[in-house]
């Protein structure tokens, strides 16, 4: 560690001393890179980064029509390839983290099966919806994604869209919307990088693509990476008060702060694997219409080592005041792996003053995991355990136009159809750490779902400085299928239908050249999953209970912001406030050892995001952004406990500050981040920090250095959690770590 430490500052020493001196090489170097940026400047608005430049990004998610940055009625921020390669991005939802208003929930890096990204106080995905190119990848079992499938090589950008969006695309669009959009090459381009650090993690990504005959455009990427990981999960058990302290392990609090933990040892190293690759071709019918077609497939598999003892063996034995046998050591461990596959077509083409959109598309995903079931004796190496498969379907349509009515005026209507379904089935395995062998199915649950929409949208030029948005949206969905229990005795839930219609005012005024104000009220909805329908399932003498009868949650969000340019564009400030009141959240309501789902809450969120970027010199910028969020349950007769408390999962404070320096051959990004505590408890009290299942305050430190020594290759070093802490974000997280590696591109 050390002896990476150093190679990191020697780089920075190397790009310091590249500073100050001057050789005829290094000039002629710098004409070949002034004149790279100029053909970069030619092809691409944004080739700098300054806020200038930013302004004229165009974005599509916002209006489904092309808009700038200025010109978008909503809180949008754009990442973009030069962003992402400003840190060691393990994982596509890694690249979201700096965005303000936005919480990526990853507890344990490139291992965890469970991530989810939070907008605006939303806890989880399926409160977002996530599309890639316009196609939406939120599964039909739970309403999330699977970020560790998804591939980072050949994205071209991500547009996040924050606040209620379902008048223009339907459920799960209640904190926002996040398009993934990839590459469409327009001249030969191959890129190859890989690299190896800390924990035995290795990488290696392969990328091309090329114009062909001025109207066929190709595109390829395949990207690998595995790590030994660490240890994120102490074994323990409990033990009395007063109770001779074991010689060995150390005493551990739990969440709600109880002396009642003795750590024993760990879990293991949690390691994990990604793999993806991606195909996309395109084909130019003429000026103005084309046709692509894409294919995104990825895999992401996670394991435990072999547990780790502290008390000097695995037992069986007693220590002091517990007792212990080997498989407390590998307590709610297994393995787990999904495979998840996108496919997409889309048609876009100009009839005279219209603008015609169509595209479809299919998601399938096979989700497994195990855990042990065993006692006693049973160890690491012979435990059996239990395996659940999830495997889930999307078809999904869409047909959409721009149809200009006056010279202030354009429409866009559409029509869309999505058709989900959905099942899981409980086995018994011989061995935890095998998915083979499996007997017959101990429990099922699924069913399936489709969802009609239809949309409006009315863009009007009032005056010149104001645009207004109306938008309209009514959903149909229906239900049919579900069934839940034990093979041979399932229970069978009869069809049902529902629908919800959204509506939505948005403003964008630019009341100065250099000022824009934008304002919003609008109304969201999620359909209940079919998680919520008709999963049904037990954990010791606790019952989770699915409701087929839960009616959908929603949402009137409301927004007003402003953006202010200064000193020519190289000072960007934004400030803005959001209110969401929320209505029939799913909850599970409390009956002894029952727990159902249900419509109880009524939760009220509001904040505000501010941001600020600044321009010091041609080559050093400096921002920051930071997002208060308060987000509390007003009302929740099934748990009167929770009323006035914190929304679980969500951070009230977040904070992140940078600076990026280019200077010559080198780059240099620094980059930290912060969130406050988050309860997991919906009465708060789980009060303690530092412990096994808390979500303590944390503030990560990191940084990328990359060198050019020649023209198409970069040589990197990235540094994570440089303050070397270690935080229980759930799980324990991981020290300093560093990771090198190189780049070459054509």
């Amino acid at each position: 560690m050390k002896g990476a430490l150093s190679l990191f500052m020697a780089l920075c020493i190397f790009c310091s001393i590249g500073v100050v001196s001057r050789s005829g090489a290094e000039e002629q170097w710098e004409e070949t890179t002034r004149a790279a940026s100029a053909t970069m400047e030619s092809g691409s608005k944004k080739s700098t980064g300054l806020p200038s430049e930013q302004m004229e990004e165009v974005v599509v998610t916002a209006t489904r029509t092309e808009k700038t940055l200025a010109d978008v009625p909503a809180s949008v921020s754009v990442i973009t390839q030069e962003d992402m390669a400003r840190q060691n991005i393990k994982t596509l939802d890694e690249a979201l983290r700096l965005t303000p208003g936005v919480f990526d929930k990853r507890t344990k890096g490139m291992m965890d099966a469970t991530p989810s990204v939070n907008l605006r106080g939303f806890k989880g995905d399926q409160y977002t919806l996530v599309l890639v190119d316009g196609l939406p990848i939120n599964d039909a079992y739970t309403g999330g994604v699977e970020w560790g499938t998804l591939p980072i090589t050949n994205i071209d950008r991500i547009e996040v869209v924050r606040g209620p969006a379902s008048a223009l695309y339907g459920g799960n669009a209640m904190g926002g919307v996040i398009n993934i959009i990839t590459k469409t090459p327009e001249k030969l381009e191959l890129e190859a990088s890989g690299g190896y650090g800390s924990n035995n993690t290795y990488r290696y990504r392969l990328s091309g693509g090329d114009l062909l005959w001025d109207r066929l455009s190709l595109q390829f990427g395949y990207e690998e990476e595995a790590t030994d990981g660490f240890v994120t999960t102490p074994a323990y058990k409990t033990i009395s008060p007063g109770s001779v302290a074991p010689s060995g392990g150390y005493a551990m609090d739990d969440p709600y702060g109880n002396h009642t933990r003795w750590v024993i040892g760990d879990t293991g190293d949690n390691g994990g694997f990604h793999r993806a690759y991606n195909l996309k071709g395109g084909y130019k019918l003429s000026e103005t219409g084309s046709v692509t077609f894409s294919m995104l497939s990825g895999r992401h598999e996670y394991d435990y080592g072999p547990p780790h003892t502290y008390m000097g063996r695995f037992g069986p034995g007693s220590d002091g005041g517990i007792s212990f046998v080997p498989n407390d050591f590998i307590s709610s461990t297994g393995i787990g792996r999904n495979d998840t596959d996108i496919y997409g077509v889309t048609f876009k083409e100009h009839f005279g003053p219209v603008t015609l959109r169509a595209h479809g598309g299919y998601v399938t995903s096979d989700d497994r995991y195990t855990l042990e079931t065993g006692s006693g004796d049973a160890d690491y190496r012979n435990s059996p355990g239990s395996l659940k498969i999830t495997e889930n379907n999307t078809w999904f349509g869409e047909i959409s136009g721009d149809i200009p009515i006056t010279q202030s005026h354009l429409l866009t209507m559409g029509v869309s159809y999505r058709r989900d379904s959905s099942d899981t089935d409980d086995f018994n395995v011989p061995f935890y750490r095998s998915y083979s062998n499996r007997g017959n199915s101990l429990f099922y649950s699924g069913g399936m779902e489709s969802n009609w929409g239809f949309f409006v949208q009315d863009e009007w030029r009032l005056l010149d400085p104001l645009t207004l948005y109306l938008g309209l949206r009514y959903d149909y969905w229906s239900l049919w299928d579900g069934a839940s229990g034990v093979p041979g005795a399932l229970k069978y839930y009869g069809s049902k239908t529902d629908s919800e219609l959204s509506p939505k005012f948005a403003a964008v005024w630019k009341a100065l050249p250099d000022t824009t104000v934008r304002g919003s009220v609008g109304h969201a909805f999620r359909p209940p999953t079919l998680y919520d329908l008709y999963r049904s399932w037990q954990s010791g003498s606790i019952i989770y209970e699915s409701n087929p009868d839960l009616k959908p949650e929603t949402v009137w969000g409301y927004e007003l912001g402003v953006e202010q340019f200064l000193f020519s564009h190289k000072t960007r400030l934004s400030a803005t406030g959001f209110w969401n009141d929320i209505e029939n959240q799913v909850y599970y309501r409390s009956d002894g050892n029952l727990r159902q789902k249900i419509n109880a809450g009524e939760v009220r969120t509001y904040g505000v995001e501010l941001e600020a970027e600044q321009w010091i010199t041609d080559w050093l910028s400096v921002w920051g952004n930071y997002t208060f969020t308060h987000a509390r349950v007003e009302e929740n007769p099934t748990d009167p406990e929770s009323e006035g408390k914190k929304l679980t999962g969500i951070p009230e404070h977040m904070f992140n500050l940078g600076a990026d320096a280019r200077y010559k051959w080198c780059k240099l990004s620094l980059i930290g981040r912060y969130s406050s505590k988050i309860y997991s408890a919906s009465d708060n009290s789980d009060i303690a920090d530092g412990v096994y299942g808390s979500y303590e305050p944390a503030f990560f430190l990191d940084a990328k250095l990359t060198v050019s020594p020649i023209q198409r290759m970069d040589l990197y070093v990235s540094v994570q959690n440089i303050l070397d802490k270690h935080y229980y974000e759930y799980y324990r997280s991981d020290g300093v770590s560093v990771f090198g590696g190189i780049t070459l591109r054509y």
